[in-house]
């Protein structure tokens, strides 16, 4: 049984968190530390496959070879992407000079930034954000919150939860995460511009970490779309540091309920993802079932949330169910488009658009509309090829989001 707890990182045992101002941005909370207090744990890492990669990046791929971390460190405000060998050198620094204040090796710290592409960091500002984030870390529910406003760029919300399982052997463990993305979102994370930091206390080897964060990886943060966009800094992380005293969870032995906990967090963290893109109006998810193997029914889900003339539709209140017709066809699936059903559901209802590929009368089309005006709207798939199921998520593409990043630099 999964329950959702009041909270963010400190709600695990023994993790300390801040969020400070350091004036890289123009405004708001910009530097992040967070801290298990047990110095070094088992940490497992998914990062993006954007062959540019991000300056931190490249450095949490060398400390996450070791399988375990004591700390993370993150900005806001510039992404120390394709910055050169100084943004790699900077990057570094983060983690030394983190490490130094918190008496770990540098390899124990994780680096992680989100921003301006190409900007370099501001050194002095970070190192004395650095410093008083260490200065300010502490286990309180405001302390977890501000770590999560510090990694918001356009977001217009923090991204936060905790929740409590009971493990297969009865033992409860607590699963707590942040997350922060609202544009430059299509995440392709080999086994995440889009971060989430992860904790838990359940005692685990890093080898089952990293498979169970993978896992919930692919079903959550790997099927949402804001604009197509994969980011250079794409990060998640998650460690886990044994305060729950169960009994170990491993490769071989993998707790389904510790999967189940964790994906519940993961999917949620990229659900908040989703509504809040950029300029958005409407979450839309995308349910396909009926599909002939799993990696259809994913292609064909994201196919049709990531659509620009779907989202566009979306924003418009226009049931143009051509227009997810035509996206499934492209999506690389194989089906037969005359078994094609196709339904809209909201909090206002539910329609039938197709069924088996045939169209349903007009009237559909104006019950459709209605539907439509919800915050939230889902897009029902039958495919008719077999049964295999997935969900994608995404949002609507409206004036906004032109207005946003046709100014992003300026």
């Amino acid at each position: 049984m999964i329950t959702v707890l009041e909270g963010g990182l400190t709600t695990v045992p023994g993790f300390l968190a801040a969020g400070v101002r350091a004036g890289i941005k123009r405004r708001g909370l910009d530097v992040m530390v967070l801290a298990c207090g047990d110095g070094p744990v088992p940490a497992a890492g998914a990062l993006t496959t954007n062959l540019v990669k991000g300056a931190p990046i490249l450095v949490t791929l060398e400390h996450l070879k070791g399988g375990k971390l004591a700390a993370v460190v993150a900005n806001s405000g510039s992404a120390n992407a394709y910055t050169g060998k100084r943004g790699l050198r900077d990057a570094r620094r983060m983690a030394r000079f983190t490490a130094k204040l918190l008496k770990l090796h540098p390899n124990a710290v994780a680096v992680a930034s989100t921003g301006l592409i190409g900007t370099r960091l501001p050194m002095r500002r970070i190192e004395a954000g650095i410093k008083a984030a260490v200065g300010e870390l502490s286990n309180t529910r405001e302390a977890s919150l501000n770590a999560a406003r510090a990694i918001m760029t356009t977001d217009t919300m923090p991204k936060e939860i905790a929740v409590r399982v009971g493990l297969e052997s009865g033992t409860p463990v607590i699963i707590a995460g942040i997350a922060k993305g609202a544009g430059m979102i299509h995440p392709r994370m080999k086994t995440a511009t889009m971060l989430a930091f992860i904790v838990t206390d359940a005692l685990v080897t890093p080898s089952a970490l990293r498979a169970a964060l993978h896992n919930s990886i692919e079903r959550s943060f790997n099927m949402i779309t804001v604009d197509g966009d994969t980011s250079t800094n794409d990060t998640v992380l998650i460690l886990a540091n044994g305060h729950a005293k169960n009994k170990q969870i491993t490769l071989r032995g993998l707790d389904r309920q510790f999967q189940a906990g964790l994906d519940y967090v993961l999917t949620e963290l990229a659900r908040m993802i989703a509504k809040d893109g950029e300029g958005a109006s409407h979450l839309i998810e995308v349910r396909v079932r009926g599909a002939r193997n799993e990696e259809d029914a994913r292609q064909a889900a994201l196919a049709v949330a990531n659509s620009n003339l779907v989202k566009a539709a979306v924003f418009g209140r226009d049931p143009n169910w051509g227009r997810i017709v035509a996206a499934l066809g492209y999506s690389g699936a194989s089906f037969n488009p005359a078994r094609i059903s196709l339904e809209l559901v909201s909090d206002r209802g539910r329609v039938d658009l197709v069924e088996r590929g045939k169209a349903k009368p007009k009237r559909a089309i104006e019950r459709a509309r209605d539907i439509m005006r919800s915050r939230e709207i889902e897009i029902h798939v039958d495919m008719g090829a077999g049964r295999a199921s997935a969900t994608a998520l995404g949002c609507d593409l409206t004036y906004d989001y032109v207005r946003i990043n046709s100014k992003y630099t300026t």
